[in-house]
């Protein structure tokens, strides 16, 4: 059977931390804004600041588009429509659509980060409890935010290459979750590291793909349900790893 017991050092968790991004493209600010300019407020804001402020209502504007009608089917028009912005101001901030997407994606995949880190540490520390909490979170935010929902389970697949590299890195990074809640099942494995890596995507892929089932289905069943259902597929897998003797 499973240890129990997590490692009680909370600074070393993983998931008591604030990861930076993991994307490979970024979006560079003020890529148009003369350096005349950034010397001179306007209204209590540097130029820099309301660059930074426009950036945001794009973004908050992308991610109502892209999470409503899809990235395919939205336009610059679109976005710059609800951000309430001239196109001058979207290509001050992003290169293309595809650049806002990403900006769009980091944000929804960070704000489901955030919810899980929550409810992880005030869990307790076993490794039933800290896992199921981390389901919580999980399911319950997608079940709070449709849109951030819709792009990072459907609009950001199969976009480009790009896109494809962001969403493989945030893959990676929820599976070195998966390692580190898994606790001494993991550690104390016989298999080696890159056995484990494959089973820890193996189990956050069918978490993925069991939250994309339910957002499609339009969340008919039962989160709680889903949660207990998800909960006891993960821990036998974790129970099945071969030990060391």
């Amino acid at each position: 059977m499973i240890s129990t017991t997590l490692p009680t050092k909370h600074s070393d968790h993983p998931l008591r931390e604030r990861y930076g991004s993991s994307f490979l493209l970024g979006t560079k600010l003020c890529q148009h804004v003369d350096v005349a300019q950034l010397s001179r407020a306007y209204r209590g804001a540097s130029p820099h600041q309301r660059v930074e402020q426009r950036r945001a209502r794009l973004v908050d504007a992308g991610v109502d588009v892209f999470g409503t009608i899809g990235y395919r089917a939205a336009t610059i028009d679109h976005i710059c429509a609800r951000a309430g912005l001239s196109k001058r101001y979207f290509y001050e901030s992003f290169r293309d659509s595809e650049a806002l997407l990403l900006a769009c994606y980091e944000r929804c995949v960070n704000e489901f980060h955030d919810a899980m880190v929550i409810a992880v540490t005030e869990a307790p520390e076993t490794i039933e409890a800290q896992l199921r909490a981390a389901l919580f979170g999980y399911f319950s935010a997608i079940d709070a935010d449709q849109r951030g929902a819709r792009i990072t389970l459907l609009e950001v697949l199969g976009v480009s290459t790009t896109v494809d590299e962001a969403y493989a890195a945030q893959f990676r990074r929820f599976a070195s979750y998966v390692e580190a809640l898994a606790g001494d099942a993991f550690s104390t494995s016989r298999l080696p590291k890159p056995q484990l890596d494959v089973i820890a995507q193996g189990i956050f892929g069918a978490i993925t793909q069991i939250a994309t089932q339910w957002f499609l289905d339009h969340r008919r069943r039962p989160r709680a349900q889903l949660i207990d259902a998800t909960h006891v597929l993960v821990l036998a897998v974790l129970d099945q790893l071969p030990h060391a003797r």
